[in-house]
């Protein structure tokens, strides 16, 4: 069975030939959703996220990149359906800071994105490691799959 990320794949625990890449997003929102997603799910079962994803959907005030921008970290913890990770909610709201900065910078997330093309693919993870909080090499590489960035 072919996988097609974000939810169905594991994609490092099994043979990335049978794994196929997310579809790309069509806005700036979906690109920082399916990050949050990466980051909430590591560490967690994965079927328990996903059981849940809607209530952390609605805890998370759906993801918008401006409200969680200017959210502090202690607020967001007070929430229902938060998973009670400071380090991950503090990820969370200093990537949508980074989120609105790139899109300043570049235009959109997408754009950003299609800029790193020219560089190796080691490079990439440690820019986004980089750039992102509690986003490591595994995330990172999960991340690009999930949002169809392959070369």
């Amino acid at each position: 069975m072919r996988h097609k990320a974000p939810w169905e794949c594991i994609y490092a625990k099994e043979d990335k030939n049978k794994c196929r890449p997310g579809n790309k997003p069509k806005s700036n929102q979906e690109y920082f959703e399916i990050l949050c997603l990466c980051i909430l799910q590591a560490g967690l079962n994965w079927g328990m996220v996903r059981k849940n994803w809607q209530r952390y959907r609605n805890g998370f005030y759906n993801f918008n990149i401006s409200q969680l921008a200017k959210t502090q970290s202690n607020d967001l913890i007070k929430r229902e359906n938060v998973i009670k990770n400071p380090k991950k909610i503090e990820g969370i709201i200093y990537n949508a800071k980074e989120f609105q900065k790139i899109k300043k910078g570049f235009g959109s997330f997408s754009r950003f994105l299609d800029l790193l093309n020219q560089m190796k693919e080691k490079d990439v993870f440690k820019l986004l490691m980089k750039r992102f909080k509690h986003v490591g090499e595994y995330t990172a590489e999960y991340y690009l799959h999930s949002v169809g960035y392959w070369r």
